[in-house]
């Protein structure tokens, strides 16, 4: 408690203070409450909590020039990004309730016969945790999964200790990682990336684009994790008969319904993107108004409880947090301040004539560093305002690939708790431990590296 109450009183300096020392940067004054808010948001984040301090954070923008009340809410909480998370975890709520997930993920285990094969079970595990989590938040496709491996752990007599048990909770946690990677539906920290993008240029990027460099790399470095995974548990995991799990009994008129809408929501995301002219007024529905629509189908046909899903399926928390960081990267690129262009024209006098190669480990390898041993938001914000000035000044690089390099490897935390909510859920599982996670997620964490950095 008193290490906290130090380092939020170290914090408020830097948010409040900063701007008035004597201090010769080369920057304006305001620039440097910026850059002292800046710094006291991520002394908070790290050190003391991220819901709360999160209000206060975004209290202090107020000292910056023509940051009024409204432009504030607007550019966090009122954020086309923020109200589309909302509605999007809303919307995948209805799914895990009516159990449909649950089921697909059953259909994947249980194809085929797999007796005396306990790594082909893993394989269709992994495989459907690759599947369903390009659609689902990373936290809600966990927490599935987690109950999941315990049955099977149940049905097989598999202990807690077990080497089994071990190497599928920390590959889950693994997998599900790169899931996240893989696609921006209903994932935030490839949504803020693209959205810092959209909001500093006022350009969206399609997300078909996205997808074509995130499913590949996720989909490779997903294939070696197996790979490792296999090479390091092999001799510690003996043959047994598995027992083929029973299902569901029959699909219940509430898995149809709530699955149907969802694809039909998921098309209405991805034809805007592949098929603009097709149906034009998805262009000026943008990414929020499809699910939305489909809350209110489900609604209507009594799928959902919309009072319990703002409740148990938004994670609030992360909400607010998120739309902080949205307007605190709003004001720290501003160009009215000009700490971008500063941060540019210094790194960009040291980093001479980088090579496209070159720039993309160095993103790559800067974002997933970062991303393993604090907030992914935060990693997402650092990172992205750090290297697009970097980009911007070079050209070596285009800003739209920096923005989906950014995104896609802000979601790559394998490796420590603080990295993200389910590797901490792994960890502190009785079926895995923090130095298996740190050990493997630090391996797929340089995997990852590399071959973000080859396939660019």
């Amino acid at each position: 408690m008193i290490k906290k109450i130090i380092m939020f009183i170290i914090s408020c300096f830097f948010m409040f203070g900063f701007g008035h020392m004597p201090i010769d940067i080369g920057l304006t004054p305001e620039a440097n409450t910026m850059i002292g808010i800046f710094i006291g948001a991520i002394t908070l984040w790290l050190t003391v909590d991220v819901g709360w301090p999160s209000l206060l954070v975004l209290f202090s923008l107020t000292q910056l020039p023509g940051a009024t009340t409204a432009n504030i809410v607007s550019s966090s909480l009122g954020n086309n990004t923020i109200a589309f998370l909302i509605f999007s975890c809303v919307l995948t709520y209805a799914l895990s309730a009516s159990g449909i997930l649950r089921r697909i993920a059953l259909w994947f285990v249980n194809q085929k016969n797999h007796k005396s094969s306990p790594w082909q079970l893993a394989i269709m595990y992994f495989l459907s945790i690759l599947v369903i989590g390009s659609f689902i938040a990373p936290t809600v496709l966990f927490v599935l999964y987690m109950s999941l491996s315990k049955e099977i752990f149940k049905s097989n007599r598999i202990q807690p200790g077990d080497e089994y048990g071990r190497m599928l909770m920390c590959g889950t946690a693994i997998m599900t990682s790169i899931s996240c990677a893989m696609t921006p539906i209903a994932h935030t920290f490839p949504l803020m990336a693209l959205g810092y993008y959209e909001t500093a240029t006022g350009n969206a990027i399609n997300w078909i684009d996205y997808m074509k460099i995130g499913i590949p790399a996720g989909l490779i470095i997903a294939a070696v994790t197996i790979c490792y995974l296999y090479l390091g548990f092999k001799d510690k995991i003996a043959n047994f008969d598995m027992e083929i799990m029973e299902g569901m009994g029959p699909i219940k008129k509430e898995e149809i319904i709530s699955l149907v809408v969802f694809l039909g929501v998921v098309f209405m995301w991805l034809i805007s993107g592949v098929a603009p002219d097709l149906f034009p007024i998805l262009k000026t529905w943008t990414t929020t108004i499809p699910p939305i629509f489909g809350i209110v189908i489900l609604c209507l046909f009594g799928v959902l409880d919309f009072n319990e899903a703002l409740k148990k399926g938004v994670p609030w928390t992360s909400i607010i947090l998120c739309g902080t960081t949205l307007a605190v990267g709003k004001y720290l690129t501003s160009e009215e301040l000009g700490i971008t262009a500063a941060l540019g024209s210094a790194i960009s006098n040291v980093l001479t004539n980088p090579s496209a190669d070159l720039m993309i480990f160095l993103i790559a390898a800067f974002t997933i560093i970062m991303t393993n041993f604090m907030s992914n938001i935060v990693t997402t914000t650092v990172s992205y305002n750090l290297m697009m000035p970097i980009v911007l000044a070079t050209g070596v690089i285009s800003p739209e690939l920096t923005a989906i390099l950014v995104g896609m490897c802000a979601s790559m935390a394998y490796a420590t708790p603080p990295a993200i909510a389910h590797v901490a859920l792994a960890a502190g599982s009785e079926y895995c431990n923090t130095k298996t996670m740190l050990i493997y997620g630090g391996i797929a964490s340089s995997i990852s590296i590399m071959f973000v950095t080859l396939m660019e």
